[in-house]
């Protein structure tokens, strides 16, 4: 028997198994019946218990997001989770099933190439220095975030994803993967980059190449999990040609963008020039369903000063305006000034999505 199921089973047995088949069926009846026109309302729940795990504040937050329409709710995975942190994400999963909300798994950090929580650099590419994306002098190309990242060009590379995403499905019950902000679309001049680009290959070149990389990651996906839901968004500021490009990837569900829940105008406190949802992110919902996609936004609400929540809370509605499908909040995030008044502004708002 696969351990999920084995553990499912004996949380059944120890409730007592006259009474809890109905409980959980009511419970997952009324978390099914808020869902609206097949959209996903999804708490991105980064970091929370994976290490540290109080099981009742699990289930407390859990409950939370459920009262407020949520369907989904996305943990961050690193490499390192699938040996150190089994257990917790599986009590996760647990309380998410009782109360019919889907896992969605978010690979962080993995090879460098995708951001995530926390940010750290990733355990396959310090151990692969041959796979490592090369500036033009011959030397690594590093960001200040997560250090190397490592070349899709390498087969290595391909295996690692392969074997880790396999790992992912067979150890907790995940309903969807997401490729949270790309960091390849960029210039590669690592051997194997060049032989297979030429040395004089332009952007749009490496994109395409990039953007191949993940298509068949995502082939693998489907063709072996076909009831995964596969997502990606990058960054709302990205140039016309890679969100036009990006569109393109095959075997993707949902694709957008993150950024703040503001005009660009509008000024506030951004995590990136221009990087807002209003206005330049309504690009990626444009190209989705263009590309035959359905369209992603991640509201960025970390890091957030009090005058930025006041701008979150006169725009969301123009945000909820919009034709989206997945729609994606940060729970109790970090840096934040005042938690409890951010999350109930927000929560007033993402009620009336679904």
């Amino acid at each position: 028997m696969e351990r999920r199921k084995f553990i499912k089973n004996a949380v059944l047995a120890s409730a007592g198994t006259a009474l809890l088949p109905e409980l959980v069926q009511a419970k997952t009846a009324s978390s099914k019946a808020l869902i609206k026109d097949g959209k996903i309302l999804n708490a991105y729940y980064f970091r929370a218990h994976t290490y540290t795990i109080v099981p009742r504040q699990v289930k407390e937050d859990l409950k939370w997001m459920a009262d407020l329409g949520t369907n989904v709710v996305s943990v961050a995975v690193l490499e390192q989770d699938l040996f150190a942190a089994v257990e917790n994400i599986q009590i996760i999963c647990n309380e998410a099933n009782k109360l019919g909300m889907k896992v969605f798994a978010v690979p962080s950090r993995w090879g460098g190439m995708f951001a995530g929580a926390p940010k750290v650099p990733s355990l396959f590419s310090v151990k692969n220095p041959r796979t490592w994306v090369l500036n033009k002098d011959g030397k690594p190309l590093t960001n200040s975030i997560s250090g190397v990242i490592s070349s899709i060009h390498y087969p290595e590379t391909k295996e690692f994803f392969i074997e880790y995403l396999d790992n992912v499905f067979k150890t907790w019950d995940i309903g969807g993967i997401i490729w949270d902000e790309p960091k390849s679309f960029i210039k590669d001049y690592s051997k194997k980059a060049i032989e297979n680009l030429g040395p004089n290959a332009d952007l749009q070149a490496h994109v395409k190449a990039t953007i191949d990389f993940y298509s068949q990651i995502n082939k693998h996906i489907k063709t072996n999990y076909p009831k995964i839901q596969t997502s990606m968004f990058a960054y709302s500021n990205l140039s016309d040609m890679i969100v036009k490009e990006a569109a393109q990837t095959q075997y993707l569900d949902y694709y957008g963008c993150d950024g703040r829940p503001w005009r660009n105008e509008d000024g506030g406190q951004q995590e990136g020039d221009g990087k807002v949802l209003l206005g330049i992110g309504e690009r990626y919902l444009k190209e989705a369903k263009n590309a035959g996609k359905k369209g992603l936004w991640l509201i960025e609400n970390h890091n957030m000063q009090m005058t930025d929540v006041k701008l979150m809370d006169k725009r969301m509605q123009e945000v909820l305006s919009k034709d989206i499908d997945q729609l994606i909040y940060y729970y109790y995030p970090r840096n934040i000034e005042n938690p409890e008044v951010a999350m109930n502004i927000l929560a007033k708002h993402l009620k009336k999505f679904r």
